[in-house]
């Protein structure tokens, strides 16, 4: 299962790039930066900026890898945080590529944001996991 779960997120990690990627060379000069609480943008930047999203990820992922490969198997990290832990590996990729993806699709105009569901789904997923990590952690 965690095996699966660390595939998704490196496949969403390249996908995350090939977005940004592709969408480059078309970009207009100013694409959305930033998104509002409403999930409208709110700061606009150059077309470079899309890279961002992808950079980050990237650093993301290189930390878990680093925490994973360090930490595996210690006492500082019990086996009942393993999951958990590997699910937000996965989840964090995931968003920024939909960030990514939705800088895109807002700056080629067609769409006006995030989606008005992108901040509650986004807080209860990772909040949740991240209580769950927690809880895991304090029960063994």
């Amino acid at each position: 299962m965690i095996l699966l779960i660390d595939t998704l997120a490196i496949v969403f990690l390249i996908l995350c790039w090939w977005v940004a990627l592709g969408a480059y060379p078309r970009l207009p000069e100013k694409i959305p930066v930033h998104f509002g609480i409403s999930g409208e943008p709110d700061n606009w930047g150059g077309r470079w900026m899309i890279f961002l999203m992808p950079v980050i990820a990237t650093l993301i992922v290189a930390l878990n890898w680093f925490i994973f490969t360090r930490l595996k198997g210690s006492p500082k990290m019990p086996a009942a945080m393993e999951l958990p832990l590997h699910l937000l590996f996965l989840e964090l990729p995931a968003l920024f590529t939909y960030i990514t993806w939705r800088m895109t699709e807002v700056a080629f105009g067609r769409a006006q944001g995030l989606g008005v569901w992108f901040l509650p789904v986004l807080v209860l997923v990772t909040m949740g996991t991240s209580a769950w990590m927690i809880v895991a952690g304090k029960v063994h």
